[in-house]
């Protein structure tokens, strides 16, 4: 599919976009941020990148000049309302596994390319085999490498209560303070499963952003604390998809429903959304695992607001949606991940 998506991205003019907080600036290219786990270990496909795959990656933002940011750059620019240049991407790994830190990280730091480590406590306290220790921590902050809170366990927050959600982060919290002397302002959900009662506590922690796991590029209406990341892996790790999803503009979505990411009964699940930019109407699809595979959704569409069909079955889990347009020679994406009870 990729190779049928070779664009020509060039800016045909500037639409005015008022954001939450009262800034005006220009529709801009938005900014991808990647995510990735395990570096060249290949027991685990799902989750690994090739060391290859990794290089072809890094020579690509070096080589043509891509705007790269820190994943903090990213929440600064959206508090400030700082335009995100064309082709601006963030690097971003989950976990904390040996195999970033003995394959990954040194391609990053000897590219002068900033990446940031989310840690689950636990699995570094208790010396989980495959995870990294503290000493290996601070030795990768001690050479430029950047961290963030993945939560004590690795827990699937929306299924866990309020009590064990504060424990569990707290937890974690006081470990970094304990062993690094700081706790990391940047947050990211494990499994990219939150809720709209999950986002309340980690308000109340004081965590003021946080990243999923849904795709799609991150614009100035995001929601700081639930933004998506592009997930490189073995199949979705060649350098075609890279370049592709870097070129992405947000595709920005209003009044979606249900606007909780957990659903408890998929049976009252009635999908919806409002398309910002009306003139990505006409060419907008939508694809999903809702039901376990990978389909395209039937839409019925109106001026005012975009519906899943009433025909659309949902299986429960973790699902994901993706929605692409292409107006103009660029293509423009929302993603979005829901657990179903």
């Amino acid at each position: 599919m990729i190779n049928k998506l070779n664009i020509l991205r060039f800016f045909l003019g500037i639409i005015f976009v008022i954001l939450p907080s009262g800034l005006v600036i220009a529709e801009d290219s938005g900014v991808s941020v990647f995510m990735y786990h395990r570096v060249g270990d290949h027991r685990y496909p799902s989750t690994n990148v090739s060391i290859e795959q990794l290089k072809s990656q890094i020579f690509e933002v070096k080589k043509n000049h891509y705007n790269i940011l820190k994943a903090s750059d990213v929440v600064r620019h959206i508090a400030e309302g700082i335009k995100f240049k064309k082709n601006s991407v963030a690097f971003t790994i989950d976990d904390a596994y040996v195999s970033f830190y003995e394959n990954g990280w040194p391609l990053f730091r000897d590219n002068d390319i900033p990446a940031t480590l989310f840690i689950s406590t636990d699995m570094t306290d208790f010396s989980i085999p495959g995870y990294m220790s503290w000493d290996q921590i601070r030795k990768y902050i001690n050479e430029g490498g950047l961290i963030g809170q993945h939560t004590a366990s690795h827990m699937s927050l929306p299924f866990n209560n309020v009590e064990n959600i504060k424990e569990d982060i707290l937890r974690s919290q006081k470990r970094f303070m304990e062993e690094l002397g700081f706790v990391p302002d940047l947050f990211a959900f494990p499994f990219g499963e939150a809720s709209e009662n999950v986002i309340s506590i980690i308000k109340d922690l004081n965590i003021k952003s946080a990243f999923g796991q849904h795709s799609g590029p991150i614009s100035h209406k995001s929601n700081i604390h639930y933004m998506p990341r592009f997930s490189i892996n073995e199949n979705f790790g060649d350098i075609e998809r890279f370049t592709f999803s870097s070129s992405l503009k947000p595709l920005i979505v209003n009044n979606l429903k249900p606007s909780d990411m957990f659903i408890s009964n998929s049976k009252l699940l009635n999908f919806s959304f409002e398309v910002e930019n009306k003139k990505l109407i006409n060419g907008l699809q939508c694809f999903g695992n809702l039901t376990g595979e990978w389909t395209s959704i039937d839409l019925v569409k109106n001026e005012s607001s975009i519906l899943f069909s009433e025909q659309t079955t949902y299986k429960e889990g973790r699902r994901r949606i993706n929605c692409t347009s292409k107006f103009n020679g660029e293509w423009y994406w929302f993603g979005h991940q829901i657990l179903i009870k």
